[in-house]
């Protein structure tokens, strides 16, 4: 075998054994013949290919006999890797774009208990606006990133947000009715994405979208901002390259679902 031919033998190799692990990452546990049914190959050649990922811990025997499952060390393997992954890094080079694209300043934010934390912003080119500096915080019912963190939170954190938000509006009147906030909610939701048009600073509107990580939760949220005019009246598809930035993020930490579409 010449080394063209071996090279192409070890990538068929390869191809044929990350079929096998995308296939137990996402049933859970295969028998072999099933295993073999769903990436096209035979019994034979698929249990030898289970055999040798086996003894090397990227597979293991299953809760039951004749079962098969991904291995610790598979499974080490992506904790680690997930460790290494920053959303901040991961995150600043489709912001970058937004900026490019939109000359609008970009955020990315976390969530912090009830608040929305900027980790990252990148100042626009048209306004410079002093709201949300690096390090700064916002009520997560205040802004387009912060509503989006909140409108995507799962239910009962998001309900238990709600409820100290209730607490809070005892005390101090600006907290936005439960009502009002849910209605905004909703909207989001629906749309897949956050508005907030002078909530923040007259004559300034942002866009908002969620990010979420490899296992499919809300990690953060990046936004633009800018004068109403350049945000969302604009011949400039904002709402767009927003949600497509978000999904590009996503898609870099791992995310494999659908995105929430305009």
């Amino acid at each position: 075998m010449n080394k063209v031919e071996d090279t192409k033998s070890g990538m068929e190799i390869l191809s044929k054994a990350d079929a096998v692990m995308r296939e137990l990452e996402g049933h859970g546990e295969l028998s072999v013949a099933k295993l073999a049914a769903n990436v096209g190959e035979p019994v034979s050649s698929t249990y030898r290919l289970i055999t040798n990922l086996a003894a090397i811990g990227w597979v293991e025997t299953g809760s039951k006999r004749g079962l098969y499952r991904l291995g610790v060390y598979a499974m080490s393997v992506g904790g680690r890797l997930e460790d290494r992954i920053s959303v901040r890094d991961a995150a600043l080079p489709f912001l970058k774009s937004l900026l490019e694209e939109t000359s609008a300043t970009s955020f990315l934010c976390v969530r912090r208990s009830s608040r929305a934390v900027c980790i990252e912003r990148l100042e626009g080119r048209d306004v410079r606006s002093l709201a949300l500096a690096l390090g700064d915080s916002f009520p997560l019912y205040r802004g387009a990133a912060p509503l989006a963190l909140l409108a995507f939170l799962p239910r009962s954190e998001r309900e238990a947000v709600l409820d100290g938000f209730d607490d809070q509006r005892k005390t101090d009147a600006s907290v936005p009715a439960r009502s009002a906030i849910e209605r905004s909610i909703n909207t989001i939701r629906d749309n897949g994405y956050s508005m907030s048009d002078g909530d923040v600073t007259p004559g300034i509107a942002s866009i908002g979208a969620p990010v979420y990580n490899h296992r499919g939760e809300l990690e953060a949220a990046i936004s633009i901002s800018g004068l109403r005019e350049a945000v969302i009246e604009t011949p400039v598809p904002t709402v767009r390259l927003v949600l497509e930035a978000a999904a590009d993020v996503s898609r870099s930490l791992g995310f494999q679902g659908e995105m929430s579409a305009a």
